[in-house]
């Protein structure tokens, strides 16, 4: 069972969503985000073994959108402040893509306050390379086009599959079209994600990675364009407690495939 409500922190109001038993576990979703519409964490394995807490970051969903410019840091403290309000000494730490990011620099932040923490599709940023520029998918005004061109980025055996299956590949642009659209129609959304975008632009966590010493897991999409394997490597160089696991999926492995989820709870339980 999992129970979602509006949280006031120290900095912001959070929409949290909180389920499952065990230690505490922080899971810090993508850069689109929103409990409202999709939240595959609750339905994995991990509240099996984990009480999970996941909320919209700043800007999406129902969570406050403060003025003034973004950053990664932001993020960050937003992230520190929910652990605080939720109670919580100690915490293992699950980022997806973006919240993977924004995992980097809450180890940074507060290295106290995390026990483990496992990244997914993430990027260092900096030295050690950015993600794809996915603000720079809203300068294609074709909506098809532009779900065409994320499906490739977020998957290289997509050009594949048009070769192979055109009528399965033009279903996903369909549905990807339709997701693009969902998302940015709820609540302030349009607004927020923009700014959110430009905070992970300006992503660079490069030079914290040696301080990290955090037992890191590292997941990478062996097929991954948005963040490639590249910089998972690079992660892990410069990270002195990381280990990598390349799995045979896309950006969407973290629950779109068994193995993060499976090692996870190998590792940590």
């Amino acid at each position: 069972m999992t129970t979602t409500r509006r949280l006031q922190t120290a900095g912001i109001s959070v929409n949290v969503r909180t389920g499952g038993a065990g230690s505490p576990l922080l899971f810090l979703g993508g850069s689109n985000f929103d409990l409202s519409l999709r939240a595959p964490v609750f339905d994995s394995e991990l509240v099996q073994y984990f009480e999970v807490a996941a909320a919209d970051p700043r800007g999406l969903g129902l969570t406050d959108a403060p003025g003034g410019e973004w950053t990664m840091q932001d993020y960050a403290r937003d992230a520190l402040h929910l652990i605080e309000a939720l109670g919580w000494e100690r915490v293992d730490v699950l980022g997806e893509s973006f919240g993977a990011m924004t995992a980097l620099h809450l180890a940074a932040l507060a290295p106290d306050r995390i026990n483990r923490m496992a990244l997914c599709v993430g990027a260092a940023g900096g030295a050690g390379g950015q993600s794809y520029p996915i603000h720079e998918l809203k300068q294609i005004t074709d909506v098809r086009l532009r779900a065409k061109q994320a499906l490739q980025i977020v998957d290289t055996r997509f050009e594949g599959l048009l070769a192979q299956d055109r009528d399965a590949a033009e279903a996903m642009i369909d549905a990807r079209v339709i997701s693009d659209a969902t998302f940015l129609a709820h609540h302030k959304n349009a607004m927020g994600y923009p700014r959110l975008l430009q905070a992970r632009a300006a992503h660079d966590a490069w030079e914290k990675l040696p301080n990290i010493l955090t037992s890191t897991l590292v997941f990478a999409g062996r097929f991954d364009q948005q963040a490639p394997l590249e910089r998972a490597e690079s992660i892990i160089t410069a990270m002195p407690n990381a280990i990598l696991h390349i799995v045979d999926g896309g950006h969407n492995i973290c629950f779109a495939t068994p193995v993060p989820t499976a090692k996870i709870i190998k590792n940590w339980t």
